[in-house]
């Protein structure tokens, strides 16, 4: 297969992955990818990304504590309805018959607990509180996760555990001088689980794309 194809081809298949195997990644495998996510695109090669990854107990107690914050929270009929609704309505459709529970417990509660992956993975950036994220750390977060992908593994990046920010900033035991930006499970996906199957349509190039100074 060709360079090209093989990129094209890691593109096309890389999905985000709701279960996991319990399976350890080894740390090698992890550097790896990291080796490769660093050659990711940054303005004037600032580089401005930092990783901080864990595992093993430090992971289990951090979805532990998660959990448990995110268990405070009562949902009201009608947040759960709108959830429902908006997944109904939207481009992750298909979700809601690939899951055997409420969709809002699926996603909300999973995410939490990172899925049950086995990793999961911080990246911050140098800065005060408040410092808007610098346009490199997405650029890194996809570069890493088509890494991961390309050697088995599968990742998702998650919104809902940065709610609970000074109980992340504590975890990954983050510097002062620096703010997260990016939450990512890293894992081997179950390949059995039909939500790991199954994945989100995209738009065609004639429905996103202008063209100006074409024939």
């Amino acid at each position: 297969m060709s360079d090209s194809r093989a990129i094209d081809q890691a593109i096309r298949e890389r999905r985000s992955i709701r279960v996991f195997r319990p399976d350890p990644v080894p740390r090698q495998v992890i550097e790896e990818i990291l080796d490769v996510a660093r050659w990711a695109p940054s303005g004037s090669n600032t580089q401005p990304w930092r990783v901080t990854v864990l595992g093993g107990e430090q992971a289990d107690t951090l979805r532990r504590r998660l959990e448990k914050a995110a268990s405070v929270r009562t949902w009201t009929e009608a947040q759960m309805e709108a959830m429902q609704t908006r997944i109904a309505n939207g481009p992750m459709a298909w979700i809601l018959e690939c899951v055997d529970e409420p969709i809002w417990q699926f996603l909300a509660g999973g995410s939490m607990r990172f899925f049950d992956a086995p990793v999961a993975l911080l990246v911050s950036f140098p800065g005060k509180r408040g410092t808007s994220t610098p346009a490199a750390i997405p650029a890194f977060v996809t570069t890493l996760m088509l890494a991961a992908h390309a050697r088995g593994l599968g990742t998702v990046w998650l919104g809902w555990p940065m709610g609970q920010g000074e109980i992340v900033r504590e975890a990954f035991q983050l510097p002062e001088d620096e703010q997260a930006s990016a939450f990512i499970a890293l894992g081997y996906p179950d390949p059995d689980a039909p939500v790991n199957q199954a994945r989100s349509t995209r738009y065609g190039v004639d429905e996103f794309c202008r063209w100006i100074g074409w024939d």
